[in-house]
C-alpha cells in the first residue's frame, strides 16, 4: 500500500510539473490520471475496513488549509476556489461519516468537484458509481471525449491495484499530507526562477 501511495505521489509531482511547464499539452499529463483514483481508493479502502472517519477529518483539515494558499499561488488561481485535492478527500470522508450534503457541497468547491462521491462510493463497494463520478470530474475539467475511456481504464486499474495491495514499511502518517504542500512550494519557487 505504501509503495502504491508514494508511486501515486511521484506521478502527482510529474503531473504538476507538466501542468506548469506544458499547460496545454494533455499528453504530458496523462500519467497523472493515476493519482487521484489511487489516493481515493486507498482512503476508501481504509474507511471500508473500519478506519474512523473522524480521525481522517482531524488529520486532513490542517493540511488542506495549509496547502490552499500554496496551491492557489502555484497554479495562478484565486485563493478560495477551487479548493485543493485534500479538501476533496475530506469531502469524501464527511460523506462516509454521514454528513452527505456537507460533503457534497465541499466537494463541489474543489478541483475535483465530484471527487468526494468517488471516495464515498468506493468505500461502499460501488466502483461503477465511483467511475461515473470520476468521469464527471474530467468532463468538467474539459478533457476531450477521446481521453475519458482511457481515464476510466486508469481508474479501474488503479482500484484493482489498491484492492490487491499489501501493507509495507510505513512512513509517519503525516508524511504524505506534508508532501503535498511541500512539493507545491518547491514547484512554485522553481517555476518562478528561484
Amino acid at each position: 500500500m505504501e509503495a502504491l501511495k508514494w508511486g501515486a505521489l511521484g506521478l502527482m509531482v510529474w503531473d504538476h510539473v507538466a501542468a506548469v511547464v506544458y499547460p496545454h499539452d494533455l499528453a504530458y499529463r496523462l500519467p497523472g490520471r493515476f493519482v487521484f483514483p489511487v489516493l481515493a481508493g486507498l482512503m476508501a479502502l481504509h474507511l471500508a475496513r473500519g478506519y474512523p472517519p473522524h480521525r481522517y477529518i482531524r488529520k486532513l483539515w490542517p493540511f488542506a488549509l495549509a496547502a490552499q494558499p500554496v496551491y492557489a499561488w502555484v497554479f495562478g488561481l484565486p485563493l478560495v476556489w477551487p479548493l485543493n485535492v485534500l479538501f476533496t478527500l475530506l469531502a469524501g470522508v464527511l460523506m462516509v461519516r454521514g454528513r452527505v450534503w456537507e460533503g457534497v457541497g465541499l466537494s463541489l468547491l474543489t478541483e475535483y468537484p465530484f471527487g468526494g462521491p468517488v471516495v464515498y462510493f468506493l468505500s461502499r463497494g460501488q466502483p461503477f458509481w465511483s467511475a461515473l463520478a470520476l468521469l464527471a470530474c474530467y468532463a468538467v475539467f474539459g478533457w476531450p471525449l477521446w481521453a475519458l475511456p482511457m481515464v476510466a481504464g486508469v481508474a479501474g486499474l488503479s482500484w484493482y491495484l489498491v484492492a490487491r495491495s499489501v501493507p509495507g514499511f510505513r512512513l509517519p502518517w503525516w508524511a504524505g499530507y506534508l508532501f503535498y504542500p511541500g512539493h507545491l512550494a518547491i514547484l512554485g519557487v522553481w517555476s518562478r526562477g528561484g
